[in-house]
């Protein structure tokens, strides 16, 4: 298990020390604790997701203790949630899995305006393949399931000199580990210094970067990506400057794709800024790009860059949007990117379990529910891979319902391995608060994984009524239905599923 209780240990340990330690400085720290306990028992008509005419039927029993702290003061806040699932007969084999699942964020602020130091960490189960995807522990697919474990600490210092220069260093280490496959277990080093001019230079301003990350793989080679930069402005006026920035990109990992190149990169050129709701920025050399923000009003803003790299790990070119605009009842986002991160990356940036609503709300974990896998992920390799993700979500609240939608799609291209595959889908949900203590939730999504070994259509929906019993006592009853085409027949599937809950809070 690859020393999976030592790492659990570990990172225990540590968030142990972030919480109680650093936290007795900041007294008096508003802490919240919340013990909890869940009982699900699941029913489900195709318990393996095997395909038609191999069905087999059966019913699930999981008891999941667990607890949720949530403090607050001037100088410090954390929230962790961690649960202890403990399943009987998860696929039908009479055996007792133990899943631990944990969601760690908090900041300390050791020096208002100069030092804090925030740190995460997670543990969840997710899918090695995305060629065969289950979205829980239930089906007890042990073949094709890893438990995820990651930390990480980044202390930050945020200089000033006087009005000469403003400045940011981190140092920062992540760990992600695998209990099961091919992913390596990896330690990422990363450093971050960036230094502004101050008021002083009213009229030329300038700004230095370096970024650094070193991902070491417990098997595998080292991977490095580091990039410095300048960049020196003049301002003509108070709508005209002129802008020349440049820099050299240092990267290494195994590619046969050419995306990457290293070296010197600069671009010279200016920006247009006739008011605070309207800019244009533009370069010319060999990383060119145009840069277009507006915001017509205050709830809106949209900020849009084309780039042309002949430099740096993401070459030719470029998109980049990211658009939102709120208002007290509705919010949408609208982001496209393109970067180059790695598997390891994409697992610790992952939020198993939200602290916060699509309106910044804190989530009470008020229903229970079991945590789904993430069903978009990529395989979980060791490759780089450079990504193109877009995303669009829509929610919208009144004061009994919550609708949300949303769409994204993303194309990925392994760096070392030349596989490429695409994942896009689409899924709405409605939470309606249809009477007092009583709410029902339904859910629906479509998805499709396109991958160089197969094509896979998927369809879920799902229905939910939840009651509170008692102030601290939930039940709810919940049905599913997922259905799944592939032009591999192992992973044609469909299932029924129904499930009762009832959550304890003390």
């Amino acid at each position: 298990m690859k020393h999976l209780k030592l790492r659990r240990f570990i990172v225990a340990s540590f968030s142990g020390y972030l919480i109680w330690g650093c936290s007795a400085n900041a007294w008096a720290l508003n802490l919240r604790f919340r013990p909890s306990v869940f009982l699900q028992e699941v029913y489900s008509d195709n318990i393996r997701l095997a395909p038609k005419g191999e069905e087999e039927s059966a019913w699930v029993t999981a008891i999941t203790p667990g607890f949720f702290v949530n403090g607050q003061s001037g100088r410090y806040n954390l929230n962790l949630n961690y649960r202890l699932q403990s399943i009987y007969n998860a696929g039908g084999d009479s055996d007792i899995d133990l899943n631990h699942q944990l969601q760690f964020n908090s900041n300390y602020i050791v020096s208002p305006g100069r030092f804090f130091v925030q740190s995460r960490s997670s543990i969840s189960q997710q899918n090695i393949s995305n060629t065969r995807i289950v979205s829980d522990n239930f089906t007890g697919d042990r073949s094709n399931t890893s438990t995820i474990s990651t930390f990480g600490i980044a202390p930050t210092w945020t200089p000033r000199f006087g009005s000469y220069a403003n400045g940011m260093a981190r140092a920062s280490y992540d760990r992600v580990s695998s209990s099961e496959g091919p992913l390596s277990d990896t330690d990422s080093f990363s450093q971050n210094v960036m230094l502004n001019s101050g008021r002083y230079f009213s009229k030329v301003g300038w700004r230095l970067n370096f970024n650094n990350r070193i991902n070491r793989n417990s098997s595998g080679e080292e991977i490095r990506f580091q990039d410095s930069n300048a960049l020196l402005r003049y301002n003509l006026n108070r709508k005209f400057s002129l802008i020349a920035q440049g820099g050299y990109a240092n990267n290494d990992f195994r590619s046969t794709t050419g995306f990457s190149r290293n070296g010197f990169y600069y671009n010279f050129g200016g920006q247009w800024r006739p008011s605070q709701r309207f800019s244009v920025s533009a370069g010319y050399g060999n990383n060119s790009y145009v840069t277009v923000f507006i915001s017509p009003f205050q709830r809106l803003q949209w900020t849009t860059t084309y780039r042309n790299n002949d430099v740096g790990t993401n070459t030719g070119n470029v998109w980049q949007t990211n658009l939102r605009y709120f208002t007290p009842q509705s919010v949408v986002n609208l982001t496209y990117n393109e970067d180059t991160t790695t598997v390891q990356q994409v697992l610790f940036e992952e939020q198993i379990i939200p602290f916060e609503d699509e309106f910044g709300e804190p989530i009470n974990d008020a229903d229970g529910n079991p945590i789904l896998f993430n069903i978009a992920l990529p395989n979980l390799i060791d490759d780089v891979f450079v990504r193109r993700r877009g995303q669009l979500s829509y929610s919208y609240r009144t004061g009994k319902s919550i609708l949300s939608a949303n769409v994204f799609t993303e194309r990925r291209t392994f760096q070392e391995s030349q596989v490429k595959d695409e994942v896009y889908g689409i899924r709405g949900t409605w939470m309606w608060r249809f009477m007092p203590r009583t709410n029902t939730f339904l859910s629906s999504g479509y998805q499709v994984t396109d991958t160089d070994f197969s094509t896979d259509n998927r369809f879920d929906v799902a229905f939910r009524v939840q009651r509170s019993i008692l102030r601290q006592l939930n039940g709810n009853i919940e049905y599913r239905y997922i259905n799944q085409n592939s032009n591999s027949n192992i992973n044609s599937f469909d299932e029924n599923r129904i499930t009762l809950n009832l959550m304890a809070f003390f």
